[in-house]
This record gives structure tokens, C-alpha cells and sequence, in this order.
């Protein structure tokens, strides 16, 4: 579609209008945190990262130090130590300082008033404190690993220059370094600046606020009002008032040309959008359709309605390292007889049968799953030692006494050998547990079937 002759076009125009504002804003903002950041706070936290490490080690050098804390020299101190966790914790508050700060009355300060006091957070510091070749202690914000400049400049890419940290050596009374001391101060100052910054960041942003709304006074004034019946025309497309519009069509009073070109394809797609939504209604409720019966398939074995291997790992991801935890592999004994006497359909009912059996045992906080084939799983947690193995030797003995009616023939039983991977405490991943409880499962079978072992039995508590 052309424009109409003397259509105007404002886009270029107010594109070039906000992207110089913004520029503008952003220019400053990076001059004045540049200056102060360089001029005011790299000497103060230099300094403070000083101050905070010769404090420490001027309390570690102290006479008097080895006898409060109950050793004999300095590099006795260790995690050992009787004083060790008062030191500890002497170091540890030196990584937040906080003072009250009076208020003045002229020159002078106030005297001591509670209310009139403001707590004020003069430094937080990262620390590491080294002696003797070992690591004595080391900011819990800190990086866990790696020399301590590296965990200094892992948590800060400014490192090498706004908050360079201080080594302070410690030397014993023959001057020998026996020890370092490392600090990095991040000083209050920044907490002003950033402040102060903030109030001319605002202030500015005011100034730009208010010189685009003086260019859209003039420039987009117009625009809007041609976007605003327009906006009213999709929200009631929206809304689903087709048959308004159909009667009414798209009425824009003035416009830009920009704004003709999409009244009028607007126009083209009301026109079918009656029909459109209808079909996507139908659509919509064959997805759901759809969605249900492929989650299902997704996550439930199709013949057991147990979870499948997948599901069965990812609603167990979470809770390995909850106390009591059980995993238990379940075979069925000689299944591959049962298929080669009764064939497919008889083995499907016993697998159906065997299911439920585990369903009625094991439900609540447990998870069931079928893994393939005869192999069966079942996840707990909560158990002491002795209540999984009664829980596990009653799920044996169910599925012992349990009887499955084949089609066309007399009802038969069969047993199972069951392996158990069990810790009140573990770390282990699902693949090592699964590993411990299929090699308990080879040994039950080896044992001769329909037995339980759980991994780390003696074999000669084994019965057979």
C-alpha cells in the first residue's frame, strides 16, 4: 500500500530524539562513578584492608596470646586448640564492623543517647589467615577452594585494582615470617557514593523525563492518538467482539501513514478471524486431549500402571539425601519359565498381579516402578535397619502367598529374590545405590531365590 502524499513519517525522528537522551544519560552516569570510584574509594579500601590485617596480627604477636588460648607457641594454634573456636570467632567479627556513631551539636558530639545514635557499618572485609603452611581460617563468602588470591579474585573482577588486598606477614620473635595475614576491605564510603549517584542519576533522569515529554508533546502527541483507536480496536478483537467490528469496520479519525498501512491489514484480518478462533477452539481442546494420553505414556509402565524407569528417576532426584533411605530391586523368580509354559499372556497377568501386590505394600512417601521386564523397583525413605528389613521380608512373604488366576488355566504363585541398597546416611548417587542393590539382588538369587538381601550382608549369614 503507498502513503498518502503528504503522509509524515515521525519514526526516524523520535528514534534519534530518545536514543540521544538515553546516550546522554548513560555518558554521565559512567563519568561520575568512574571519578569517584578512582579518586575516593581504591585509597580507603587499601587502607582499610591494612588497618583490619594488622589488628589481627598485632593480637596474634600479643605476649599474652599462646596462654589465653591454651598453647604453647603461635604455630601450635590449630582447629585442635582450646581457645581456637574464641579466636575464630574474634577474626569472624572483623568481617562486619559496626559502630555508633553520634550525632554533633556544632563541634561538639552529644553525649550518649540511645536515640539519637545512628549504627553505622564502617567495613566488611574478606580475610584469610595462613600459618605454618595452613589455612587457619577463611571468610565464609569466600570461594571454599583455591589459593587465596584466587578466591579474592573470584568473587571480585575488579580485583587488581578498586580492592587489591593487603598481605600482612606474621613473624615470630626471631623475625622469621611464620605465617601470612590476607585483607580486602570494601570501605562504607561506596555505600554514600552509590548514594549520592543515585540522587544525580534521578535528578537527571527528571531532566530527561521532562525533555521527552516536551518532544512528545509536539512530535508524538498526534501518533498516539491514532495508536490509542487503534489499541481499541484489537482489544475488542481481543475481547472476541467480532461482530461489532464486522459491522463497524476500523474507523480511525487522523493517522500517519504507518498507521493507515496497519488499520488497513487489520481490516484484512478481521475478516477471518471469526472462523479462525472456532478452529483453534477445536484445536485446542484436541491438544489437551492429546497432552493427557502422552503424559501418561511418558511417565506410567502400560501394562503394570507403575511408574516407568524414567519417571521413576526424576520423582526420586530430590530425595537422596533424606535419612533411611531404601532402594529396592525386586526379580520375579523363573519368569522365563512362566512365559514358556503359559506364554506372553499368562507372564503379563503375573507382572500385572506382582504390581498391585507392590502398590498394597509400599504406597505414601514410597515410589514404585517398573525397570523393564521382571525387574521391579521400589524407593523409601525414614526406615531404620530394622523396620526395612521387616518391610522388605513381609513384601517377600505377600508376594510368596499371593495367587494369580491365569486365563484358561488352574491359578498359580511365584516367589521373588529381592536385593536392597539401604543407608540412614548417604551421598551416594542413584547409580551407585542401584549398583549396590543389584549386586545384594545376584546374591539373593544366588542364595537360591526368594530371599532378601540387603548389600553388605556377610555371605555366610547367607542361608543355602
Amino acid at each position: 500500500m503507498k502513503h498518502k502524499h503528504g503522509s509524515p513519517s515521525l519514526s526516524r525522528l523520535i528514534r534519534l530524539s530518545m536514543n540521544a537522551s538515553t546516550l546522554f544519560t548513560i555518558l554521565v552516569f559512567a563519568v561520575i562513578v568512574t571519578i569517584l570510584l578512582s579518586i575516593v574509594i581504591r585509597p580507603l579500601a587499601q587502607l582499610g584492608a591494612q588497618l583490619v590485617a594488622h589488628s589481627t596480627m598485632r593480637e596474634m604477636t600479643s605476649p599474652a596470646f599462646p596462654e589465653n588460648h591454651g598453647i604453647a607457641t603461635l604455630t601450635d594454634l590449630s582447629p585442635q586448640s582450646p581457645g581456637f573456636e574464641r579466636w575464630w570467632k574474634t577474626v569472624e567479627r572483623q568481617e562486619v564492623v559496626n559502630y555508633r556513631i553520634p550525632l554533633l551539636d556544632g563541634n561538639e558530639p552529644l553525649e550518649y543517647d540511645e536515640g539519637r545514635e545512628m549504627p553505622r557499618a564502617l567495613h566488611t572485609v574478606d580475610m584469610i589467615v595462613e600459618l605454618d603452611g595452613r589455612e587457619l581460617y577463611r571468610s565464609a563468602y569466600l570461594s571454599s577452594s583455591g589459593t587465596a588470591e584466587d578466591s579474592l579474585r573470584e568473587r571480585n573482577w575488579l580485583y587488581d585494582y578498586f580492592n587489591k588486598p593487603y598481605f600482612a606477614p606474621i613473624l615470630n620473635d626471631d623475625g622469621q615470617e611464620i605465617g601470612m595475614i590476607t585483607a580486602r576491605i570494601y570501605p562504607p564510603l561506596l555505600v554514600e557514593i552509590v548514594g549520592v549517584t543515585a540522587a544525580l542519576m534521578l535528578l537527571l533522569g527528571l531532566l530527561c523525563f521532562y525533555v521527552n515529554y516536551l518532544l512528545g508533546k509536539w512530535l508524538i502527541g498526534p501518533l498516539l492518538l491514532s495508536l490509542g483507536q487503534l489499541r481499541a480496536v484489537f482489544q475488542k478483537l481481543a475481547d472476541g467482539h467480532v461482530d461489532e467490528l464486522f459491522d463497524k469496520g476500523v474507523q480511525m479519525d487522523r493517522s500517519y501513514s504507518e498507521i493507515e498501512d496497519i488499520a488497513v491489514e487489520t481490516g484484512r484480518i478481521i475478516s477471518n478471524t471469526k472462523m479462525h478462533m472456532e478452529q483453534l477452539q477445536e484445536k485446542n481442546e484436541e491438544l489437551e486431549s492429546q497432552k493427557l494420553v502422552l503424559t501418561r505414556q511418558a511417565t506410567i509402565d502400560g501394562l503394570t500402571g507403575l511408574n516407568n524407569r524414567r519417571h521413576f528417576l526424576e520423582l526420586i532426584a530430590g530425595r537422596l539425601e533424606e535419612p533411611g533411605l531404601m532402594l529396592m530391586l525386586l526379580d520375579i523368580d523363573d519368569f522365563k519359565r512362566v512365559n514358556d509354559t503359559y506364554g506372553h499372556t499368562g507372564g503379563d497377568v503375573i507382572l500385572e498381579g506382582f504390581a498391585d501386590v507392590l502398590r498394597n505394600d509400599f504406597n505414601g512417601n514410597s515410589v514404585t516402578g517398573r525397570f523393564g521386564g521382571e525387574e521391579f523397583a521400589v524407593f523409601a525413605t525414614g526406615l531404620s535397619e530394622p523396620e526395612m528389613r521387616l518391610s522388605a521380608e513381609k513384601l517377600r512373604a505377600a508376594i510368596e502367598a499371593a495367587v494369580f488366576d491365569l486365563p484358561d488355566s488352574r491359578p498359580i504363585g511365584v516367589t521373588s529374590s529381592i536385593g536392597i541398597a539401604y543407608a540412614y546416611r548417604s551421598s551416594l548417587t542413584f547409580e551407585e545405590l542401584y549398583q549396590q542393590a543389584d549386586a545384594a539382588l545376584y546374591n539373593a538369587k544366588r542364595a537360591g531365590k526368594n530371599r532378601v538381601v540387603v548389600f553388605g550382608d556377610s555371605p555366610l549369614s547367607l542361608p543355602g
